[in-house]
């Protein structure tokens, strides 16, 4: 009974430290999870399974284990956050796969992004859209799944900046580079450290305070 009594114990405290490193993160939805978090997650579901049954490790250094498990997923989500490069390499960016009704044929077919057309396909069908003939734009998000708009000459927003760091990325599929976006901000004289978020739609500037304010740029660009 004290061993069946130990197994237990170890499982709870298990549990609890993985409970409190979900909400502490705010991921306690599926799809508030990064790649990070659900390899993570395996890492610890390892750790509490090959644990909680052998007698010879002592409670205190399965905690440790456990926190040095938590502390490094957290340490890896913080620098996927803020580090572009490593955030491309872990999560990824989103894919352009369709823009004015017409197919992207070097990202559909590039090894690297591994698309199949006919998966797609049947993400295009769940959303009501029963023809690619219906498409006008088409990406695949990192997470897998499909954004589609069927309105001509409407595409989803860019994220040119974030918290301090410009997205040479986006920029460059706007044929963008960070000296147009820095005479922007200065046009509506803005520091870096005044802006949370820049958002490029329709040909426009959105640019997000850190207090929360919204100007517009209302030039077209």
């Amino acid at each position: 009974m004290e061993y069946y009594l130990w197994v237990l114990a170890k499982f709870l405290v298990g549990f609890l430290i993985v409970i409190l490193h979900l909400n502490f993160t705010g991921k306690t939805q599926l799809n508030q999870m990064t790649p990070v978090d659900f390899i993570g997650n395996f890492v610890l579901g390892g750790i509490i399974g090959g644990v909680i049954y052998n007698e010879d490790i002592p409670i205190y250094q399965y905690i440790i284990v456990l926190l040095i498990g938590v502390g490094l997923i957290s340490l890896l989500n913080w620098i996927c956050k803020h580090v572009s490069f490593f955030r491309m390499f872990a999560i990824g960016e989103p894919i352009p796969i369709m823009k004015d009704g017409r197919f992207l044929m070097d990202n559909i077919l590039r090894k690297k992004n591994k698309i199949d057309i006919l998966n797609v396909a049947s993400l295009l069908h769940a959303q009501g859209v029963t023809s690619f003939q219906e498409v006008n734009y088409a990406q695949i998000e990192p997470s897998g799944s499909l954004t589609v708009l069927t309105d001509k000459g409407k595409y989803p927003s860019l994220i040119l900046f974030k918290d301090g760091e410009v997205r040479t990325t986006e920029l460059q599929r706007i044929n963008k580079d960070e000296k147009w976006l820095e005479q922007k901000m200065q046009q509506q004289h803005l520091a870096k450290d005044d802006l949370f978020l820049i958002e490029f739609w329709e040909g426009r500037l959105n640019f997000i305070l850190r207090s929360g304010e919204v100007k517009k740029d209302m030039l077209k660009n």
